[in-house]
């Protein structure tokens, strides 16, 4: 199963198929904490073939310190280092892409 490593404490993270992150408790599958952070601010998704990133988010997602297209679909690697807004201070790092489970 394919899963995130949170840079700051090594807690991995392991992914739903249909993973979501934000601030919303009880609404979420990760709640990451922060004014900057909305309540659905990004899914990652198990296409079947590959693990995708879709920022939902009012105030970006970014990879590799570039901020990916909102709405759009962007596929992720090994080692890849997601942030969900240039002022929250948590990254996490894609350590496995298995499909799920």
């Amino acid at each position: 199963m394919a899963h995130l490593l949170l840079a700051q404490t090594n807690d991995h993270i392991l992914l739903n198929p249909n993973h979501r992150f934000g601030r919303a408790e009880g609404e979420v599958d990760t709640q990451v904490l922060g004014v900057e952070i909305s309540r659905h601010h990004a899914v990652i998704v198990w296409t079947g073939e590959q693990w995708i990133l879709r920022d939902t988010s009012k105030n970006g997602v970014f990879v590799n310190q570039n901020r990916i297209v909102p709405e759009t679909d962007r596929v992720l690697s090994i080692g890849d280092v997601i942030t969900f807004s240039e002022l929250h201070p948590h990254s996490f790092i894609v350590s496995s892409l298995a499909p799920p489970e």
